[in-house]
């Protein structure tokens, strides 16, 4: 099974760097025009896929009815699963916002980070429950080497499903920049008696032909 992350487009939240979570934001005209350099991208590479699986949340939905608008193929399912982080009372801030209100947070070690419990969002293990449930189903259903999903969602919750594809023991640290409709595939296989993913291609949208991210 092959699967392909990409990341939703810009919102207005993500242009004045506001911490989005769950807040609903449809995307600005620099994330429609993303989509669309993002979907040719496809196109150019010959990469297609039998399902399309999408973050219920606007922002995402947009990118991939966008995505599948240029590459054609099958139409977009929504899956609750793929949504993104829950930041809590951190949501709808900016980070000077946050950090006057919430000190703690700018004070948090690395192996902290994606954990929002304390701020009233999601904590670091129900994400990786999550994430788990996710894997299972999509296992269960596309087993099959020759099968090959895309998946659109967000960079929070796709960091940290690529992270349990690729890494045994999952690692709480690591770093990967899933900037506005990147794209990133992963390649699934049984090893050793563990379905483990091979981390093939990670492409920013400036590789693709749009402008570089701030």
């Amino acid at each position: 099974m092959e699967i392909v992350l990409a990341r939703h487009g810009e919102t207005a939240a993500n242009a004045e760097a506001r911490m989005q979570g769950h807040l609903d934001i449809p995307l600005n005209e620099r994330g429609r025009e993303q989509a669309r350099i993002l979907g040719d991208w496809f196109v150019a590479q010959r990469i297609e896929w039998s399902r399309v699986y999408v973050s219920p949340l606007q922002r995402a939905w947009q990118t991939a009815e966008i995505i599948v608008s240029r590459t054609g193929g099958p139409a977009p399912q929504r899956e609750p699963a793929l949504i993104e982080l829950t930041a809590g009372a951190l949501e709808g801030l900016v980070q000077e916002e946050i950090v006057a209100r919430f000190p703690r947070f700018a004070e948090r070690h690395v192996t902290e980070i994606g954990d929002f419990s304390e701020f009233g969002g999601e904590s670091y293990e129900a994400v990786q429950e999550r994430v788990r449930g996710l894997r299972r189903k999509l296992e269960d259903a596309h087993r099959l080497l020759e099968d090959r999903i895309l998946l659109v969602g967000h960079g929070g919750f796709n960091f940290q499903l690529l992270k349990a594809m690729i890494c045994e023991p999952v690692p709480r640290a690591c770093i990967v920049r899933m900037s506005n409709c990147s794209a990133t595939k992963v390649r699934l296989r049984e090893r050793h008696g563990v379905f483990m993913g091979e981390l093939v291609w990670h492409v920013p949208q400036e590789l693709m032909g749009g402008a570089a991210a701030p």
